[in-house]
């Protein structure tokens, strides 16, 4: 059962402070490129947090379960960048995370206007570094601040991880989400203003999300039928996902209080790989001929209520049915539409994710779709997210390649 899924992320909640990038000291290199002088406040946090999460992945390992990535996530980034000294904060960021072998870094959601103007500095400054923005359905100079920021970032230009309309995979706009989340671009820690001590700060939190594609296909296969799916695929998710959360448990109860496991994001996530797509899945039940078609609505809503009541299993984040349309072959295929997309999520998912969609489209196009997908999340009290991929100089009805090993290619949606 082990092979019909893997975990896509392990990810940990790291607390930053202003303080942490201020330790003005001059590093020594030995020939093996160590360090010899004494760790920088920044250092110290992330050694402690990818020694954590290799330890984590090796234990993970010899269970058995393949592990895809390791990631942090922090507290949102405007408590501790400051915006004058931007470049170099990142810059030392971004050299702390390469020396600690840390590939996927989230920096939290910026939480006003001003805040937003650094997200496509974030983005072009690494491939490891992502970030959001916090919506609400009724702040609308924020909403048009996420579309102009989406346009901007898909004209950079300065990297090969943001060229082409990539840089946009590093960063959505979001409503909803909570602390703990584990999949990117919205992961974030708690902010620092709701930790109540220091000794709350040095407990690292850790949670997991999944690539279950083909876990979904036998399970749905298995059920076939849209009444068997609060019984036959809740009873095989929760078979296959006891195991995993019991040892992540363990680990937790192992470590005198230091770590604390948040849980499994329970969402259904395709790969790119064959028979890997959720949304072929969904297909083999019954009321369900064509995904997007009808019954769709129907299906996906079972499937979430039962992904969100797994007995024993602590479910976080978004934990329902993920529809990120460059990530699914099949959903690539079927060219549907924004509207029937976001239709789907107000019962199920994430929203409007890796949607390829014209590099054309006004700031005023993507900012409905932005207030969209806010309103769902706040009308429905669910987490949802919007990540669209601006294609420069392409327009709706051409043909996205990507040429990413994280994408497929698909037809450009129009907004």
């Amino acid at each position: 059962m082990k092979e019909d899924f893997r975990i896509r992320a392990v990810t940990s909640f790291l607390t930053l402070k202003p303080e942490d990038f201020q330790s003005g000291r001059t590093k020594k290199r030995r020939a093996d490129n160590e360090s010899t002088s004494q760790h920088s406040p920044l250092e110290t946090k992330i050694s402690k947090y990818a020694t954590f999460l290799k330890q984590t992945e090796q234990t993970l390992k010899d269970a058995g379960y393949e592990v895809q990535t390791l990631r942090i996530a922090t507290n949102p980034f405007g408590e501790y960048l400051n915006p004058g000294a931007i470049k170099d904060q990142l810059s030392e960021l971004d050299e702390t995370l390469k020396t600690f072998q840390i590939e996927f870094f989230a920096l939290g959601p910026a939480t006003d206007a001003t805040e937003i103007l650094c997200c496509p500095e974030i983005v072009s400054t690494s491939h490891r570094l992502s970030c959001s923005v916090d919506l609400s359905p009724d702040d609308f100079e924020m909403a048009r601040k996420a579309a102009e920021c989406m346009k901007r970032i898909s004209e950079l230009d300065n990297a090969p991880h943001v060229r082409n309309g990539l840089g946009n995979f590093q960063f959505c706009a979001s409503a909803c989400c909570k602390p703990y989340t584990p999949f990117f671009p919205c992961a974030r820690s708690a902010s620092a203003k709701t930790l109540s001590s220091s000794s709350e700060e040095e407990v690292i939190h850790f949670s997991l999300g999944l690539e279950n594609g083909k876990l979904a296909t036998r399970l749905l296969g298995e059920t076939k039928s849209i009444d068997k799916i609060s019984t036959t695929f809740k009873n095989g998710m929760t078979e296959a996902l006891t195991p995993l959360s019991k040892l992540c448990e363990t680990i937790a109860s192992e470590s005198n209080d230091t770590i604390k496991f948040e849980g499994i994001d329970t969402s259904l996530n395709p790969s790119l790989d064959a028979g890997g797509s959720v949304a072929a899945a969904i297909e083999q039940i019954d009321v369900v001929s064509t995904f997007g078609g009808t019954g769709s609505v129907a299906a996906a809503a079972e499937i979430t209520k039962a992904l969100k009541s797994l007995p024993g299993i602590q479910n976080v984040g978004y934990s329902g049915l993920m529809l990120p349309v460059c990530e699914d072959r099949r959903l690539a295929e079927l060219e549907l539409d924004t509207t029937r997309l976001l239709g789907i999520s107000s019962v199920c998912g994430v929203g409007l994710d890796t949607v390829p969609v014209s590099g054309f489209a006004s700031v005023e196009g993507l900012m409905g779709l932005v207030l969209d997908v806010a309103s769902l999340a706040f009308r429905y009290e669910k987490s949802l997210s919007c990540r669209l991929l601006l294609c420069p100089g392409q327009k709706g009805g051409d043909e996205a390649k990507f040429n990413s090993p994280y994408l497929c290619d698909c037809k450009i949606f129009d907004v």
